[in-house]
């Protein structure tokens, strides 16, 4: 056994918490690095917010304050489930083809730290992408909320990360390394449109935005920071329904990562 390995064994985390921040620090550390992963999820939703809010939006907005509530509501939805759609499914689809789930059931390693490696690691991006659009929001005066307001609804984005965390986890799990971005492009895109998301819907759709995880979460922010022109849904409904989405993707990852092949 060589240096290196020794020094290796010594640096290696011993206890179990040890052991999940530092997957989850490799987790983070992959996901960071990677252009294709890095780029869309931080750049682009403060980009494209920027663009609507401040340039095509900004008169819109100057006359009707919700209108920067709407945009500013839009854009940070879309910048915490990125990460988690396309950060966390798709690495994980990777991962099975390159047979790196079976190498880590080989470790002794806690079988549930890569998971929640993959969560915190989601969850770390989702931040790291949501800020500069509140900075941006506040400091330009294009967010008419109170502070608690928006403390209020940065929760509850945040919270509803989690049923696209297991959305993005099952994709990867039933779906290729090569496959996988496109499946979850197909059903995260037609959520943030036909959801009335990026814009408000004709009344002959109102009937299947609640199909799509996107407007139960922007109900729930609508609640928690006490926007009523937004409200469309009890709270309970959207409480409800987010938490259900999260069990059935959920078991449906359990059900697909139990098998072998």
């Amino acid at each position: 056994m060589n240096a290196m390995a020794l020094n290796s064994i010594e640096a290696a985390p011993r206890s179990g918490l040890g052991i999940y921040l530092k997957e989850t620090q490799y987790e983070l550390l992959r996901m960071v690095r990677n252009p294709g992963i890095a780029i869309p999820v931080l750049v682009l939703p403060l980009g494209l917010y920027a663009l609507f809010a401040l340039v095509i939006g900004g008169e819109w907005i100057a006359k009707d304050p919700n209108a920067g509530i709407f945009l500013f509501t839009a854009f940070s939805l879309m910048a915490v489930t990125m990460p988690a759609m396309f950060g966390i499914g798709v690495s994980l689809a990777l991962e099975r083809d390159m047979g790196l789930l079976r190498l880590k059931r080989a470790q002794p390693a806690p079988p549930a730290a890569w998971v929640v490696a993959k969560i915190l690691a989601g969850l770390v991006l989702a931040v790291l992408a949501y800020a500069p659009i509140v900075v941006l929001a506040v400091s330009t005066g294009k967010l008419a909320l109170e502070m608690d307001q928006v403390i209020a609804l940065s929760a509850a984005l945040l919270l509803g990360t989690i049923p696209f965390t297991a959305l993005g986890l099952m994709i990867g799990s039933l779906a290729s390394g090569n496959a996988a971005p496109g499946w979850a492009n197909v059903v995260y895109l037609p959520g943030c449109y036909l959801s009335g998301m990026f814009f408000p819907l004709p009344k002959s759709m109102y009937w299947q935005a609640p199909i799509w995880p996107q407007f139960h979460v922007n109900q729930l922010a609508m609640h928690m920071a006490d926007i009523s022109k937004m409200q469309f849904e009890p709270v309970t409904m959207a409480i409800g329904t987010l938490i259900g989405y999260t069990v059935l993707f959920a078991a449906v990852t359990i059900w697909r990562l139990g098998k072998k092949g």
